[in-house]
Order: C-alpha cells, then structure tokens, then sequence
C-alpha cells in the first residue's frame, strides 16, 4: 500500500502526499483526494503558515473521527482535543508546525524557491512527511492514548483555542 513518502516522490506537494497516503491506510477513496489538498503545500499557498503535512494529517484525522451531523458535538469536542494533541506531539517530535519555521524559507518567493531548489530541501520536507505520517497513524492506530479514554469529552472547556491566541475555537467552547 503506498504511504505518504510515495506520494510524494511522485511530486505530490507535502499535504497531498500525506492525505493520499492516509487515505490509502484508512481504506479511503474519494475523488477529491489529493485535489482538495493541493492549496495547503508548502504552508497553505506556499505562504510558510502551517506545514501542509500537518494540516494533511489532520484532514485524515477527520475522515477517520470527525462528525456528520452539526448536531455532533461531542465528535466535534473530541476531534479538537485530538489534534491538539497531535499538534504537541509533532511539535515535539519535528520542532514546530509552521513550515517556514521546518524548512527556513516560504516558497511564495523566487528567492525562497531558488534556495529550497539549490539546498535541496524537499529532502527535509520527505523526513517531515515520514515522521508526521507516523504520528497520524499512532493516532488512529492507538485506542489507549489519552483522547481515546471515554466516549464523551471529559476535560475542561477552555474559552481560547491553544493554537491561536485570542481566537475563539469552536471546537472547544461548550455550546
């Protein structure tokens, strides 16, 4: 079964690489994948915010846990606590989320393509891509980690989202 490294040695952009290859591990096909994907590379629109192998492991994340129905709260509760330990965990283990932070250029400029071409840094990106897909799948694969414990979402509601400072996250407020 191809992984997300496949993908992306197929020229797939890093969030593609990863979705596709989650999608594939899930048993996921859907005509969509990796076309909705495609504007999240290289920190959505190669802007350098957020990694898109990040935000390709969260989109997976969803398919695998997230709600139909608006009316889904508690999924939707879990959901958020799950990718935000996610987010810790691949902080921990890559250094960051942000890509200009993983890779030290934006991609939206010549100059920062030129020095991702000359410093061969898709490289880095092939080593992020590995390890975030390993973090997605001990998400999915683990019923024993923390946000698995129960059916209900059972830890304080805090009024700020963690990632964002002074945004309100939905995901998060009690209703």
């Amino acid at each position: 079964m191809p992984d997300a490294a496949y993908y992306h040695d197929q020229g797939f952009n890093c969030c593609e690489a990863v979705l596709s290859g989650m999608c594939d591990y899930l048993g996921i096909q859907a005509d969509i994948v990796p076309r909705i994907a495609t504007g999240f590379g290289g920190g959505l629109g190669h802007t350098g915010n957020i990694c898109g192998a990040v935000t390709g492991a969260v989109m997976a994340l969803g398919l695998k846990y997230g709600r139909n129905r608006s009316e889904e709260k508690e999924i939707r509760n879990s959901l958020c606590h799950l990718v935000e330990q996610f987010l810790d965990r691949v902080k921990q283990k890559i250094g960051g989320i942000q890509c200009f932070e993983l890779i030290g250029v934006r991609l939206n400029t010549e100059e920062g393509m030129a020095v991702y071409r000359e410093q061969h840094l898709r490289r880095r990106c092939h080593d992020i891509i590995e390890q975030v897909e390993a973090i997605a799948r001990e998400f999915i694969n683990n019923p024993n980690l923390p946000f698995m414990a129960g059916p209900t979402f059972h830890r304080k509601i805090q009024p700020d989202c963690p990632i964002i400072s002074g945004v309100r996250c939905p995901g998060r407020l009690e209703d």
